[in-house]
């Protein structure tokens, strides 16, 4: 009998052991919430359901959900793993799924063109079945969407009308590129408990803001890329909206004009923003109700080493207040006005009195307060001025760093990095010839904080510079580089590697700043009070949408193939879907983002069951007790950066991966029989 092929394969995970919290009630609204669609729909399609590992003392899955007589134009597959191939792997008794090798099993023996990685508790909307219906998928693509998280309690055999309905009105938050963020009873995005805006402001930050952080010295903010969307309820009047800007690592810290667009990329008003400033933006006296507008960055796009995220510019403050300017807004036309901030003797005095309070805090004794307040100021003669968040790496200067570096600290008001043994530079220079790289540099607890010969190698370990270092000191080192592509140089020791006290690395010496000692020419812009940016095309990993990855990716079953699936590692699943994606969108299948009104809903588990921001630290804190490795996001960031610099994909598993060469236990329903089969 010829099995017409599917137009898209759905893969999911599961086990009947009420993982989560009532999983078969949220596993039965997933299939009934399938089931239904495709029949309304008319799609095309088979559900895969892996059962890991099934306990003994549990009904099978295929016996224990409700099924439907009629599921035509669908089929379901339930494809077994039983527990004797579970328990050759090394965390089998502290893992009962492992959930990615699981995907692996039901993507390797999908049929369909397409197949949809998932999980059991996930409902899709009207409109995106509707989009599958019409078979308007292309090959070369990653599709991706946000994900939408709902209250538990999902009507499990009501009508998928009245599931979807209560989706819409019952949502928690949503996992978008950008960040996770609580949604609103109208589905906005809601203010933070501390936040740059007031809950009563009537402001809510859409799409492009990146969630609040908070700086060294207090202050809370919101990074913004190139357009960030910007709800607003009008007041009556309206008066002016303020805004506390300053530019970012995305336009070199430098100026930029921003814009404010409407609904249809309309610009409304415009301004330059040279350095931290306040915007007065002032809208017509007719505007009332709620609009939606954007502040879009002109240019920009810079990216900064190991940190996927564009950083285009940050506002501190948002609100409306009275104007201090004496000139009359117009009347009927939108106006932005920018005022450069003016640190005056008051608020130098005041940020000094904030780093000393800062210095305190972490010196916990007002005597090493003081010395460290002292070499603050003698220091800071010598080393370059970084702003908050900003990398020892110059952003211009197409050095970045490569393996051996650890991660950026910032101590006493001083932004470092420390390094072990071997700290690679990878340098892209337009010139060829001999170049002077300048370093502050200081030795470390690794070197007993004694004066060190610093070796600068190239890969194949050959010294083409020394430098001595005593203690803390800026030395000048020529390199050869070559023009047009790319070098790694390595800075090395002899020696070192004596402990650190309670600090378990090794930190022979730590770099305070790396770059050149006199920039490569650029060519000056027509417009000199603007800063236009282009990313290098090896500077930093990509931003790709990898929230919620793994509750929706969707792939051709080609390419599923030709990446091998998820990696197969011997660990908890978290993070494995992102390298998924950063391996797919590095072998040429690019990410496509589904918009609304194109949705998924995710229905809410027990917290620390599955990854939540409430339930983080109580997941994390369960899985280190149980001993099971979980792969670090920085390590996922920097595998990125290396895919993004090599335009290759990473290939974790062998051609067996996805189980390949196992005999398993399948069940096919569909029709008005169940079927058992072997292969």
């Amino acid at each position: 009998m010829n099995i017409p092929t599917p137009y898209v394969s759905v893969v999911v995970a599961a086990r009947n052991d009420d993982h989560g919290g009532n999983l078969l009630g949220r596993m039965q609204a997933f299939v009934n919430g399938w089931i239904g669609q495709v029949k309304r729909h008319g799609v095309a399609s088979e559900l895969i359901i892996v059962e890991w590992n099934p306990p003994v003392d549990r009904q099978p899955l295929a016996e224990v959900l409700k099924w439907p007589m009629d599921l035509e134009p669908g089929t379901i597959r339930i494809v077994r793993v039983p527990s004797s191939i579970h328990q050759r792997y090394r965390h089998a008794e502290a893992l009962a799924l492992y959930q990615m090798i699981a995907k692996n099993v039901g993507i390797r023996r999908a049929r369909g063109r397409f197949v949809l990685a998932t999980n059991i508790d996930i409902l899709f909307s009207d409109e995106l079945m509707s989009c599958l219906a019409g078979e308007r998928l292309e090959p070369g693509r990653m599709y991706r969407i946000d994900r939408h998280d709902v209250m538990g309690d999902v009507p499990i055999h009501a009508s998928v009308d009245e599931q979807l309905s209560y989706c819409r009105t019952h949502l928690i938050r949503i996992n978008a590129r950008d960040g996770t963020h609580k949604l609103t009873a109208e589905g906005l995005r809601a203010l933070e408990t501390e936040d740059v805006a007031a809950a009563d402001s009537g402001l809510n930050f859409g799409p492009g803001w990146f969630p609040v952080e908070r700086g060294s010295l207090g202050e809370v903010f919101r990074w913004a890329e190139g357009s960030a969307e910007l709800t607003i309820r009008y007041p009556p009047g309206p008066p002016a909206l303020l805004f506390d800007v300053e530019p970012g690592p995305g336009v070199s810290y430098g100026p930029f004009r921003i814009q404010l667009l409407d609904e249809c990329d309309r610009v409304l008003t415009e301004g330059i923003i040279s350095q931290r400033s306040t915007i007065e933006l002032y809208f017509p006296r007719s505007e009332n109700g709620t609009r939606r507008l954007r502040l879009n960055t002109v240019a920009g796009g810079q990216r900064i080493p190991y940190d996927p995220r564009v950083l285009n510019f940050r506002i501190f403050r948002c609100s409306w207040g009275e104007t201090r300017h004496t000139r009359t807004p117009p009347g009927t036309t939108y106006r932005m006005l920018v005022t450069p901030k003016q640190h005056g003797r008051f608020l130098s005095l005041q940020k000094t009195i904030r780093k000393a309070l800062r210095f305190y805090a972490d010196a916990k004794s007002i005597p090493v307060a003081c010395l460290a307040v002292v070499r603050y100021i003698l220091r800071s003669r010598l080393l370059p001025k970084l702003a908050e968040g900003q990398d020892i790496f110059e952003g211009s200067s197409c050095i970045r760093p490569g393996r051996g570096w650890y991660p950026l600290e910032r101590y006493f008001g001083e932004t470092f990095r420390w390094v072990s043994k071997d700290a690679e530079l990878v340098i892209h220079s337009a010139k060829a010839g001999l170049r002077t790289l300048v370093l502050d540099i200081e030795s470390g607890p690794g070197v007993k904080y004694k004066p060190f010969e610093l070796l600068v190698c190239n890969r194949d370990k050959e010294v083409l510079a020394r430098a001595q270092v005593k203690r803390m000191e800026r030395i000048e080192v020529p390199i050869p580089v070559v023009a047009g592509r790319d070098q790694a140089f390595v800075l090395t020791l002899d020696g070192g590697g004596a402990p650190a006290g309670d600090d378990p690395r090794i930190l022979n010496f730590r770099v305070f700043s790396c770059r050149w000692s006199m920039p490569e020419e650029v060519d000056i812009s027509d417009e000199p009070e603007l800063t236009t940016v282009e990313s290098h095309p090896d500077i930093g990993p990509i931003l790709l949408h990898t929230n919620g990855c793994g509750d929706f990716t969707l792939m051709a079953r080609e390419h599923w193939l030709d990446l091998r699936g998820y990696p197969e590692f011997d660990m908890f699943s978290m993070h494995l879907d992102s390298v998924l994606c950063c391996a797919a969108h590095h072998a040429g299948f690019r990410e496509e983002i589904l918009r609304e009104p194109l949705r998924i809903y995710h229905i809410e588990h027990l917290t620390g069951s599955g990854w939540t921001p409430e339930g983080q630290d109580k997941l994390f804190a369960s899985v280190t007790a149980r001993g099971i490795p979980i792969i670090n996001y920085h390590e996922v960031v920097r595998w990125a950066a290396q895919m993004r610099r090599f335009n290759r994909p990473m290939i974790f598993n062998l051609d067996n991966w996805g189980l390949a060469d196992a005999q398993l236990e399948e069940s096919v329903i569909g029709g008005h029989a169940r079927v058992r089969a072997v292969g």
